[in-house]
């Protein structure tokens, strides 16, 4: 609601305050400041123009204009009679709408409340008016740019006036362009593009359609303003780091290069309260917001910041991280903040969510504690978004050096604050906008940069895309140790994107000579006749393992839209092909007319001082005209999408040969993937369509089904891959049965071919999910670095001992938190409180957990329990109800003797014990645990209290079900 500044004036006030302090006085100008009948009267441009002083929140106090006003009792002569629901004064239009009903004022709301319709002052009552109601209708006009001549808009008080003018310029990879130099009324009211970026908040966690913000947005949206469009591209779990750039950490398809590239006229931003857990400081959040509101001002876009919300379930430390970064968001942007904290917050617990806005996890605000946060939204968006009176027009004026300007064109409609432009050329453009106000002055904008288009389109833009990872099967190729090594990328992935996976020649060889991988598939599974081959060898004349160029010391974390399988492993060349001119990258069956962009993305760990750079060049060009990327990254360090070799626009071939080496004078360069982008048509190839499918089942029935003119008579189905060896029945037929599954990904593939005719090979994934029997699960694995991803289950990696660790789960919202390391309760042995190897496996996925789950550990040395020594915490739990927790302890004998145990507690209780030498098949299973009033579960990982058990306490993998 707007709030009208009154003022209390003691004349007394001023000599006493002066009196009493060294602070120069008051000064009173005459004509500027006059105390007339103890009241304080301003006198300035203003003297004849009705209005009011207007507080529009952190001390800035502005004079708004008063408007239109009609005031009526239904069934007046000229005005709606009782029963009418409609009102409509031409005066009304275009402008910010405040009615009072009955001496209350009414708020915007379908059911009990007004709709407005703003493009043509049309008012919209309900109730319908009843007899006697008494209405009063005011207009508010923007703020009048001849006031104080400095300009019209919303109210930012830091930049010393209303008028705020923000020029920003995108190109939309037409010829054309827009540019941006404000925003008005028409910005919320007409045909409004909203891009909503966030977390759980705003995603909707634990509440359905119509209490969800995205539901009161859209619905708003739809009730206030005409032929809107609403994006929400919130994740539960997202921090301020998740909404960057890519290149920043950011995750391509819910941050703001995707916001941005959706062309919206204003983005809201509500991340409430999980950068404290994900390890974020204020400082470094508000580093991140700033850097978003940056981008969104290089092309114009105002971005709105939600403030952080109360967490229950929080420390005090946690709670007041949150407070401090609701106070740094309201300071820097206080007129674009939306208040989220204050409203909701337990006066008796700081930083608390007050019960009767909580839900039950003590994370989430129910649907009163929403509707709080839409009302302040959309009070802030219409306070915002005022029209601009006062102003001629505006003059665009453009230039190529900053220097030298010229008119680029005009604009007499001073409410006309975007347009689209023709672009006459690639060159950087920059531009500035000149508004003319009423009284004959000017006001200058900064300058805008309009870029060269890119020749690059967006991930989303390609008509179609070839992901290709190189590198290790992770079943018979092998490490420097000649063990077992290679990780390939799932397919598809968690972003729904199918891959490559690319071994070289197949086996246990690697990329030996002439490795090749052919019939390549887009991201959408779609068969292609492409095909990639090196011609030569990497290695060159180096090595005599049995796997050839295959490097294992890549990234575990991912990068952009890239898995951190894809980043693992990676293909290396050495030097000695130098001499031989390279190898040769050969791909085929590109088709002419099409436009292909070519991205090779290499990186191997290593903090040694030798350089690993790659050189790539098409072939006939020279070595001089080469590109080049540096492939090693410090062990510290995180992967860099953009750090790769681009060919971009290649077109004109149907078959290219790219030319690489190792450049410098390093010995190793590294290629971990090979990514191909198509603008242009996908040939309708005959194939054999098989569908990717899920189960919680050990049997299901895959189907083969022929397209485009394929004709296949005999079949043959094989198993490519999975966590055990499944069974096949009637393998010659179209639908197979397949039975053996186990929890994991499996790869089946099926060649089908008719006498004389060609053959035609496709091939499927089939997830199998562990069955929870509909019960609310969390199933966590537990190791030192990432491993292969299984269906249902969240790898949980680090080094316990060392670092702190906290992850939620997107399901079910839970968070499980190491409490590392400070207090110091776990203890590691030789450096090492982690593994990814040292659980026993079955070789087959028959053990109680996945081989994978078995693998994988973390462990505490000799540290023994005592009281409050927990060193686990499961939050988020709904505490009416109970939990049944599972325990899975697992050492193989290997390196290890027996004794070798699983020793845990819950919320301090008695000791669980569990034999883990070599276990593959015990459980511990511990059932009725209630959390406590915050929704906590308290664990401990401990050595044994006895030593007949051993001196180490394991912990593989932990379920946690709701009963």
């Amino acid at each position: 609601m707007r709030r009208l500044l009154n003022f209390l004036f003691v004349p007394l006030l001023i000599s006493n305050a002066y009196a009493q302090t060294h602070t120069p006085p008051l000064k009173i100008e005459p004509d500027t400041v006059k105390i007339v009948n103890a009241e304080l009267v301003l006198r300035n441009r203003t003297r004849e123009v009705p209005g009011y002083l207007y507080n529009s929140g952190n001390g800035a106090t502005v004079f708004q204009k008063l408007g239109k006003i009609v005031e009526f009792t239904a069934g007046a002569a000229g005005y709606p009679a009782a029963g009418d629901s409609v009102f409509q004064h031409t005066e009304l239009a275009r402008h910010a709408i405040k009615v009072i009903r009955n001496g209350l004022l009414q708020y915007h709301d379908n059911s009990n409340g007004i709709a407005v319709d703003a493009p043509t002052g049309k008012i919209l009552f309900r109730p319908a008016l009843q007899v006697d109601d008494h209405i009063f209708i005011e207009a508010i006009y923007g703020l009048d740019l001849s006031i104080n001549g400095t300009g019209g808009g919303p109210v930012i008080p830091d930049a010393g006036g209303p008028l705020k003018l923000n020029p920003g310029a995108s190109d939309n990879g037409n010829n054309t362009f827009t540019l941006r130099w404000a925003t008005n009324a028409k910005t919320l009211y007409l045909s409004p593009k909203v891009v909503g970026l966030g977390s759980s908040t705003l995603a909707g966690t634990g509440l359905s359609a119509p209490n969800r913000l995205g539901d009161k947005i859209s619905n708003w949206l739809t009730t206030n303003t005409a032929s809107h469009t609403w994006i929400n591209l919130a994740v539960p779990g997202y921090s301020s780091r998740d909404i960057l750039p890519v290149a920043n950490g950011g995750v391509m398809g819910q941050n703001i290069e995707t916001a941005l590239q959706f062309k919206p006229d204003f983005i809201y931003v509500s991340l409430p309260s999980n950068d404290p857990s994900a390890g974020i400081s204020v400082a470094q959040s508000m580093v991140n917001l700033r850097k978003v509101d940056t981008l969104g001002m290089k092309e114009g876009v105002t971005v709105f910041f939600q403030t952080t919300q109360p967490r229950t379930n929080y420390t005090l430390a946690q709670r007041q991280m949150l407070k401090l970064l609701a106070d740094s968001i309201r300071k820097a942007w206080p007129d674009r903040y939306v208040e989220a904290f204050s409203d909701v917050e337990d006066p008796y617990n700081e930083g608390a969510i007050a019960p009767a806005f909580s839900q039950s996890d003590n994370i989430h605000l129910n649907a009163a504690g929403n509707q709080l946060i839409a009302d302040n939204l959309f009070d802030k968006w219409m306070r915002y978004f005022q029209p601009i009176t006062s102003v001629k027009g505006y003059y665009i004026d453009s230039s190529l050096n900053q220097a030298d300007w010229t008119q680029y064109a005009q604009q007499s409609d001073a409410n006309v604050v975007k347009a689209i432009y023709n672009r006459y050329n690639n060159d950087p453009l920059y531009f500035r906008v000149r508004a003319e106000l009423r009284d004959g002055s000017f006001t200058t904008s900064p300058i805008a940069r309009l870029d060269p288009p890119s020749d690059i389109p967006g991930v989303n833009d390609f008509t179609y895309r070839l992901l290709t990872d190189l590198g290790g099967d992770g079943q018979t190729t092998l490490n420097g140790s000649n063990a077992v090594d290679g990780r390939p990328t799932p397919s598809p992935d968690l972003w729904g994107k199918y891959w490559n996976n690319w071994f070289g020649v197949g086996g246990v060889a690697g990329f030996a000579e002439n490795a090749k991988i052919a019939d390549m598939r887009t991201t959408t599974n779609e068969a292609t006749h492409m095909s990639l081959q090196f011609l030569g060898t990497p290695t060159g004349s180096f090595g005599t393992s049995a796997t050839k160029a295959i490097n294992y010391n890549g990234f575990t974390v991912p990068s952009g839209d890239y898995p951190s399988q894809a980043l693992y492993d990676n293909v290396f060349l050495h030097s000695s092909l130098t001499a031989g001119d390279g190898i040769v990258l050969r791909i085929k069956g590109l088709v002419p007319t099409n436009r292909y962009y070519i991205k090779i993305w290499g990186a191997r760990l290593d903090d040694g001082t030798a350089s690993r750079t790659l050189q790539a060049k098409i072939e006939g060009e020279t070595w001089e005209v080469a590109k080049s990327v540096e492939t090693k990254y410090a062990n510290s360090a995180t992967p860099d999408y953009e750090r790769a070799i681009r060919f971009n626009n290649i077109t004109g071939y149907d078959s290219l040969d790219i030319r690489m080496k190792v450049g410098g004078t390093g010995t190793f360069a590294h290629i971990s993937l090979i990514d191909i982008g198509v603008m242009g048509n996908l040939p309708a190839i005959p194939q054999i369509k098989l569908r990717d499918t899920s189960t919680t089942l050990s049997t299901m029935q895959l189907t083969a089904l022929p397209i485009n003119g394929a004709t296949v008579t005999d079949y043959a189905w094989t198993q490519v891959s999975g966590p055990s060896t499944a069974t096949i029945a009637n393998p010659t037929a179209a639908s197979p049965s397949i039975t053996g599954l186990t929890n994991g990904y499996y790869v089946f593939q099926v060649t089908g071919s008719s006498s004389g005719g060609p053959t035609y090979t496709s091939r499927a994934t089939v997830q199998v999910f562990p069955d929870n029997g509909g019960l609310k699960t969390w199933r966590m694995h537990f190791s030192k670095t990432a491993l292969a991803p299984i269906p249902g289950w969240t790898n949980i990696f680090g080094s316990p001992h060392a670092e702190p660790i906290t992850v939620t789960d997107p399901a079910t919202n839970w968070t499980i938190d190491n409490l590392s390391p400070t207090p110091a309760y776990w203890a590691p042995y030789a450096s090492n409180s982690a593994s990814n190897i040292d659980g026993t496996t079955t070789g087959n996925n028959s053990g109680i957990i996945p081989d994978i789950a078995l693998q994988g550990l973390w462990f505490n040395y000799s540290l023994k329990y005592s009281a409050g020594m927990d060193n686990f915490v499961i939050s988020g739990l709904n505490p009416s109800k109970t939990y049944r927790l599972k325990f899975y302890a697992s050492r193989n004998s290997t390196s290890a003797a027996a004794p070798r145990s699983g020793a845990w507690r819950v919320n301090g209780g008695a000791e669980y014990l569990q034999n883990a030498y070599n276990n593959t098949s015990l459980e511990t299973v511990v059932a009725a645990i209630s959390p406590d009033s915050n929704g906590n579960i308290r664990l401990s990982v401990h050595a044994p209290t006895s030593n007949t058990n051993g001196a180490f306490g394991y912990l593989n993998a932990l379920v946690i079900q709701e009963e």
